[in-house]
């Protein structure tokens, strides 16, 4: 070969492997997507974790016993089926061949093992199974929960609840899981940089399939505005609760996108019904009349989000659609505080999340602004996620706050759950309302139940232990590349989106 063509050749090779490496480096960051959310989790621990940004990562680690699918349903998981034997006992079984991650094979113990330690008093799991009574292991793949007295969302209840194996926590402990999670879920857990990012990797010995994408990362980017410039430039492929103020600045972007959904999320101000001028009604209906929500959704969520009359959005069961929410009233107030004795007002602390719901911070200095212009000096205090959710669930928030609740059963109960007696993310009590509450609960068909909801709301809203506020739609940004849309229920579910 001369001396040309062997510089021709070297000339073609070079650009071929060129051309070679560049398609594997496309094809391993195409592996890769990233997800950046306001809030880490505060834990990776299974019976711990209980808020929605948090269950949006370990879901993909932990498997529960059902889920929703894209369309709603409710469809199987580590459970291949049930049956209910009678109103108090539920019979489920379970997929056979499946392993944790460390090689702890799936069955009934694990089921039994989860379920027990997630209805301990002190588990924030407990709201949801506190209900269960016996569980009872009847061979390998079947157990049979016994409730105390009906619980018709049971099912529901368990998608939220991710089995864990027994072995492995027994032996490492809560404190040694909370960083270094095992399941039986899509993703395998590899690395947790505090207050920046978690790195899973795909399970390849799945049993529902190896995933399409190879690396997931949640990213923590809490300012709002910061995540859009991260999506722009191509940092990450999604990010929640997109700033309904920054939408047009991605008009005409052929990358990214927004997508919103239908909100089924609940933003409210609590109230500590126990706490100084709060124990009064007439102080916590002037409140309610103090500010103007309707304001608020259409000049900060820019009309993503729908006022509701109490804290029970119009998606769930058991909506009461006759009710009109408060109006705003700021005379309406100053005479109700008057009548209560408070005519000069009073001093209180506000507390609030920031990069955790849709545009929470700028929602709270508005609602504080609206209670200063009625002489309720609200100091406000902004909190780091993980602080705050801890605080939430030791009930040391308060006098008034910011929080958002979603239900995975759609239903008036999970709601309801923020004004009920002897429970932890309750701040308010009244057995009359709660003996409603129980026999609703109870109640083993929806259409009955729904109108014992609807009854139980009109008192709920006159007793006005809470602001109610509004429901946010679901708004993302999203990286085109990435075939996924997301869902109302506000999970985020990667395990089979493609990278187009």
């Amino acid at each position: 070969m001369g001396g040309k063509q062997l510089i021709l050749f070297v000339v073609a090779l070079s650009l071929a492997l060129s051309g070679s490496s560049q398609s594997v480096l496309s094809l391993a960051a195409e592996a890769a997507v990233t997800v950046a959310q306001g809030a880490e989790p505060a834990t990776l621990d299974a019976f711990q974790e209980i808020s929605r940004s948090g269950y949006n990562v370990t879901l993909h680690i932990y498997d529960p016993l059902f889920m929703r699918s894209d369309d709603g349903k409710i469809v199987p998981m580590l459970a291949t089926g049930y049956n209910i034997v009678d109103p108090t006992t539920w019979r489920i079984t379970l997929r056979q061949g499946v392993i944790f991650h460390n090689g702890e094979p799936f069955d009934a113990n694990a089921v039994k093992f989860t379920m027990d330690r997630g209805r301990l008093k002190e588990s924030p799991e407990n709201y949801l199974l506190s209900k269960i009574k016996e569980v009872r292991v009847l061979d390998p793949h079947t157990v049979e929960v016994g409730t105390d007295g009906s619980v018709p969302l049971l099912i529901f209840n368990l998608m939220l609840v991710g089995i864990v194996p027994p072995r492995y926590y027994q032996s490492n402990g809560a404190s040694y899981v909370a960083t270094h999670p095992v399941g039986t879920g899509p993703y395998i857990f590899k690395s947790w940089v505090k207050d920046d990012r978690i790195t899973l990797e795909a399970n390849p010995k799945y049993w529902g399939g190896v995933p399409k994408i190879q690396t997931l990362v949640f990213r923590l980017i809490p300012n709002s505005a910061a995540r859009v410039a991260a999506l722009r430039n191509h940092e990450v492929d999604v990010i929640t609760d997109f700033p309904p103020d920054l939408i047009p600045s991605i008009a005409g972007d052929p990358d990214v996108e927004v997508a919103t959904t239908t909100g089924t999320r609940s933003i409210n101000i609590m109230l500590d019904t126990g706490s100084g001028a709060l124990r009064d009604k007439r102080v916590r209906q002037a409140l309610n009349y103090a500010v103007d929500k309707a304001a608020i959704v259409k000049n900060i969520l820019r009309g993503l989000g729908t006022v509701e009359p109490t804290l029970v959005p119009a998606s769930y069961l058991g909506f009461n659609s006759r009710l009109k929410p408060y109006p705003y009233d700021p005379a309406r107030t100053k005479q109700l505080l008057a009548e209560a004795g408070y005519a000069n007002g009073f001093d209180v602390v506000f507390q609030s999340p920031r990069g955790r719901y849709l545009a929470d911070a700028e929602v709270s200095q508005a609602v504080v602004g609206y209670l200063k212009a009625v002489g309720v000096n609200a100091e406000l205090k902004y909190f780091e996620w993980g602080n705050y959710v801890n605080m939430y669930f030791n009930h040391q928030l308060g006098p008034i706050f910011l929080i958002g609740s979603g239900s995975a059963a759609l239903d008036a109960s999970d709601a309801l759950e923020n004004i009920s007696c002897d429970v932890w993310d309750s701040w308010y009590c009244n057995r009359g309302i709660q003996a409603m509450i129980d026999r609703a609960a109870s109640t083993l068909d929806p259409d009955r139940r729904a109108r014992l909801y609807r009854e139980i709301q009109p008192l709920v809203l006159d007793e006005a232990p809470i602001i109610f506020m509004y429901t946010q739609n679901g708004v993302y940004g999203v990286n085109k590349r990435l075939n996924w849309k997301p869902r109302a229920d506000e999970t985020l579910w990667l395990a089979k989106a493609p990278v187009k």
